[in-house]
């Protein structure tokens, strides 16, 4: 059975004009986890009132959801394509037609349908071309990337997780000093170097993790001694440290990193990684290693602020 996708929003009169990555924190991805295979989806974005504000005479929108992601805490994160407002029919009016209260629902393709006729709305062919289940569906994101790369958010050895990061940051640009398994002693799982910048990463091969005491003593070794390396072998003032887990418990203990190193450090997962290519393979000569330098630090760097750093 085809479904759409409702998302409503009190974040903005014109929220869903533009295309972006869409968070819901605080909301859990459960209810709609199983369409996280089934993107591209036809959605339909509504206004509604919510913390004092009433955007419901605002029009409602077609959107085309792209991809489905959830964060760390298993709330979903939708990657929005902007189709067109639907011209003379306010939010309230389609509320009436589907008078839910949650965040985001489904509802059947025949409903759609017959909410839309009865508001006298035409969805353009895109929009509707989604609702049929023989339409061969187009691309996700990640499949611009190839399995071999997806491998890295599957059960792999430690061993093929360094290496496959590293390839990671190889197909980005950078030159990378792999370091970790290869080479025996106390290192780093590599550096990836830029003109402009180095990167001193370390690779956790689990999901949930957790800066302990203990891996923030190690972090902190590493960036020190790779750091005064850096800058004497290669002339580099800005580096950075950066840890890759598949997702993370809580944030903790950079800070007390970022002091005792005077360095700045990211917080990847591995999807992403995995969507800066993706990022990378879209933008081409437009993707910059020195935009790198945009990225949030002391946080987990998710999709949304990848996409606000790498539009297009």
């Amino acid at each position: 059975m085809t479904e759409v996708l409702v998302l409503n929003t009190y974040w903005g009169p014109n929220y869903w004009e533009k295309d972006k990555i869409a968070p819901y924190p605080q909301r859990s991805i459960d209810s709609i986890r199983h369409l996280k295979d089934r993107t591209p989806l036809a959605a339909i974005g509504v206004y509604i009132k919510g913390k004092g504000k009433d955007y419901t005479s605002r029009s409602p929108c077609f959107l085309i959801i792209k991809h489905i992601s959830e964060n760390e805490k298993g709330e979903p994160q939708f990657d929005i394509q902007f189709i067109s407002r639907m011209q003379g029919v306010t939010s309230a009016a389609l509320i009436k037609e589907t008078p839910r209260m949650e965040l985001f629902y489904t509802i059947t393709e025949e409903k759609a349908r017959t909410i839309l006729e009865k508001l006298g709305l035409t969805p353009s062919q895109e929009w509707q071309s989604l609702l049929y289940e023989k339409t061969p569906p187009m691309l996700s994101w990640s499949d611009w990337i190839g399995k071999h790369f997806q491998e890295i958010q599957l059960t792999i050895s430690n061993n093929d997780y360094e290496d496959k990061i590293a390839e990671i940051f190889t197909a980005l640009g950078f030159e990378v000093e792999q370091l970790g398994h290869k080479q025996e002693g106390e290192y780093p799982d590599g550096i990836a170097y830029s003109k402009n910048c180095a990167i001193i990463y370390d690779c956790k091969n689990r999901n949930s993790y957790f800066l302990n005491a203990e891996d923030k003593r190690a972090v902190t070794r590493y960036v020190q001694h790779e750091k005064r390396r850096v800058e004497e072998r290669r002339n580099i003032d800005k580096v950075y440290f950066a840890i890759i887990a598949h997702s993370y418990s809580k944030v903790e203990n950079i800070n007390n990193i970022e002091k005792e190193t005077s360095s700045k450090g990211l917080l990847f997962t591995s999807e992403s990684m995995l969507y800066l290519l993706y990022k990378k393979v879209c933008l081409g000569p437009k993707f910059l290693l020195v935009d790198f330098e945009e990225l949030p630090t002391n946080k987990v760097v998710d999709l949304e602020s990848i996409n606000n750093i790498y539009k297009g």
